[in-house]
């Protein structure tokens, strides 16, 4: 044989150079598979190509590299155990699962007959979970239909707005039961020291503590009655209020769009300028900010402009001569939407200057004229509750409020006539 004839001992080396010629003399032709990058590619292999790339004088013809299922697994060509689509596919089913109760729960928000807010507060963690929150605004970008857009982006901005205010809230109990915490440690720091100082007084000194203690009490009821008188414009803005208008500052201040200026802002945002959101815009304004001291005055014209306006409609309505005839063109102004707050707090103005004076005639008719012109634009109210709460506010009488209250909740029954209709 090969081996035979040439030596009888060989170095490891050399044997496995004999064995690879043995092996390509058995075999005329072969395909050697090389894996290359994750893709298999055939080269053909006869017996000249080996003994000329393992001569390492040979350069007529280039090196091949060939790679084996090491090389394969170290570079992550191919996942061999198979657990990455799994978890892709455990992954996506989580997500459609998740995107059909998100679904569900988003119809019953929808089709509840409860306000929106009502129903957020009370499925307050689901309705405010991030998640949810991230695919509901996803799904109101992707909305085609204007109208579904519109409802959604409303339902979103409901929630948001829970949320912040269910923060405030916490914030606020935060703040009110730190505060406490610390009145109450001052007064007990403020008795031990009352304590260490009296064991040091003498009998006249404890006379003289004595009469103190009693002008005190007469102080301190004085100091009392002075603070209840303190109104709502002296009390100091707290950071809670203050963070609940940052919203709304960011859409009365500048930068404004194309053609708005601070006048058509105060006059289309002037339901919203509630007498805390002015202290807010005052304090900005006496802190530098022009943009709030311009706003503040832009709605000062709005408002005597209404108040002007609201003048003259009274007077068209005390021209009727009759009480019957005036109640009859508020009705017709309620109708028009012309009963509006400075139309009713001109009315209350009326009321109580005629009271001032004396006239109690004129007084009872503009009370009467307010109380229905009041009744009058809760009818065009678009909500049963707002019409309720509204009442309620009014009524100073507790006995005529709990009245109010069972005839809002007492079922009404329904009348059926001869001619199919029915009546309530």
């Amino acid at each position: 044989t090969f081996l035979a004839k040439n030596h009888r001992t060989m170095k490891l080396s050399s044997f496995s150079l004999a064995l690879s010629i043995t092996l390509s003399s058995a075999v005329d032709t072969s395909l050697a598979f090389a894996f290359i990058g994750g893709q298999k590619t055939a080269h053909h292999v006869t017996p000249s190509s080996w003994s000329t790339s393992s001569s390492p004088t040979s350069s007529s013809s280039p090196t091949t590299r060939l790679f084996g299922i090491l090389d394969e697994i170290e570079g992550d060509s191919y996942d061999l155990l198979g657990n990455s689509g799994a978890d892709d596919a455990k992954d996506k089913q989580q997500q459609r699962s998740m995107s059909d109760a998100f679904e569900v729960f988003l119809g019953e928000l929808v089709f509840s007959p409860n306000d929106p807010r009502v129903d957020i507060v009370e499925n307050f963690d689901l309705a405010c979970d991030p998640q949810f929150t991230d695919w509901l605004n996803k799904k109101v970008d992707a909305a085609t239909d204007p109208e579904e857009k519109a409802a959604l982006r409303d339902l979103y901005g409901m929630i948001i707005d829970v949320k912040r205010k269910v923060e405030i809230n916490a914030m606020a109990e935060e703040r009110a039961a730190k505060e406490k915490e610390e009145a109450e440690a001052k007064r007990v720091a403020a008795i031990d020291a009352e304590v260490e100082a009296g064991k040091a007084m003498s009998d006249t000194d404890v006379l003289r503590r004595a009469q103190a203690i009693d002008s005190a009490g007469i102080e301190t009821e004085i100091k009392t009655q002075a603070e209840e008188k303190k109104t709502f414009y002296d009390t100091e803005l707290t950071p809670e209020i203050r963070l609940s208008y940052e919203d709304l500052l960011k859409e009365v201040l500048p930068p404004y769009k194309p053609g708005d200026t601070a006048i058509s802002i105060a006059y289309a945002y002037y339901d919203k300028f509630d007498a805390q959101f002015v202290k807010v815009l005052t304090e900005r304004s006496n802190n530098g900010d022009n943009d709030a001291q311009l706003l503040i005055d832009a709605l000062a014209v709005e408002q005597s402009n209404r108040i002007a306006a609201a003048t003259e409609t009274l007077k068209s309505v005390l021209a009727m001569g009759e009480p019957m005839r005036m109640e009859g063109a508020i009705v017709k102004l309620a109708r028009e939407g012309k009963v509006d707050e400075p139309f009713l707090l001109l009315l209350e103005a009326n009321a109580n200057q005629a009271e001032a004076a004396g006239a109690q005639g004129p007084a009872q008719l503009m009370r009467k004229l307010g109380q229905r012109a009041m009744a009058e634009k809760d009818k065009q109210s678009s909500s049963k509750e707002i019409k309720l709460l509204r009442q309620l506010l009014r009524e100073d009488d507790s006995t005529k409020r709990e009245q109010i209250l069972e005839e809002a909740f007492t079922p009404k029954e329904a009348l059926i006539v001869s001619s199919g209709t029915c009546m309530v």
